[in-house]
């Protein structure tokens, strides 16, 4: 029984592994498309191709499922913290802020649900889940620093990407609720689509004609079909497979001990930018990065609980 748990906890961190990969590369893929396309418009169009797949998902594999209309009612306030002020906040302050500062930023997602989650709902973390959460956040912090130790942000690029932060947060808390008890597939295509209805007049109004008078970072690709391909990789990776694979984590292990796994996304993101942008990885980077792992670590450790 003990084997089998272990085991099951070993996919469930693999998998959230996995939607962090994707959500740190997705930074560097929206610097990309926001070169053609405004943050509302890309938003919404991945919102939507996220929408058609996963609906496309259900109709052949999960149609029996079925969603308690209260449920529906949550998922309705789920949608709203994220993807839409989320992704308000993300996008728009990607504009004015490094995909890797970005990614630092949200990064702070953790600490403020482990502080909310135990202040507001008892979650059970020990003292040395809480020092692995600042240990893992010191190493992030270490990523982003210069030579001279220090870190030049957009205060607004600052301020968008807290509302992002803290939309997350209520997100988290919201999805702890709901994640055991809604199917991911169905608990994201409905969460998506709802998102799309938030963000459908603010797109006909804010949307601009894209703009492809700019050189490829994929010289292979012409920047239309770069776009475009970025666009489907948002789609399918970090709109659609990435949140079914968080909260099937949540539903199993919780939304503290999940959303701790938010700092590696300035791992996968200065990786990734290492390699599709070309951005050099810094001593202090890789120094970063191991301290993040250090931390990460601690935070999945567990103590019996005195009652």
């Amino acid at each position: 029984m003990k084997k089998m748990k272990m085991k099951s906890n070993l996919l469930v961190y693999l998998i959230l592994v996995i939607a962090m990969f994707f959500w740190g590369a997705s930074f560097i893929f929206t610097s990309i498309v926001l070169k053609s396309l405004d943050p509302i418009s890309i938003v919404f169009i991945r919102l939507v191709l996220s929408s058609a797949l996963l609906w496309s998902i259900i109709a052949f594999f999960f149609r029996k499922e079925k969603i308690p209309f209260p449920i529906v009612k949550w998922i309705v306030v789920l949608a709203f913290f994220q993807p839409f002020i989320y992704f308000i906040g993300e996008t728009y302050g990607l504009q004015r802020v490094s995909p890797v500062v970005t990614s630092l930023i949200i990064s702070t997602i953790p600490v403020f649900t482990a502080i909310i989650m135990r202040l507001f709902f008892n979650a059970r973390l020990t003292a040395i889940n809480f020092v692995g959460i600042f240990i893992s956040l010191l190493g992030v912090t270490l990523m982003i620093v210069g030579k001279n130790m220090q870190i030049d942000v957009d205060a607004l690029g600052l301020f968008l990407l807290f509302i992002a932060v803290f939309a997350a947060v209520g997100y988290g808390i919201l999805l702890n609720k709901l994640a055991a008890n809604v199917h991911p597939v169905w608990l994201i295509a409905v969460q998506n689509s709802v998102a799309i209805l938030y963000f459908l007049p603010i797109y006909l109004v804010l949307r601009q004609t894209p703009d492809f008078d700019h050189a490829s970072v994929f010289a292979f690709l012409t920047p239309q079909l770069e776009m475009w391909t970025c666009l489907l990789i948002l789609a399918v990776f970090c709109s659609s497979l990435a949140f079914i694979f968080f909260s099937m984590a949540v539903g199993k292990i919780g939304v503290a001990r999940s959303t701790v796994f938010s700092n590696l996304t300035p791992i996968f993101t200065a990786v990734t930018s290492f390699f599709i942008l070309g951005e050099l990885l810094a001593a202090t980077k890789i120094a970063g990065i191991v301290v993040v792992i250090v931390g990460l670590i601690l935070t999945q450790r567990k103590k019996p609980v005195k009652e």
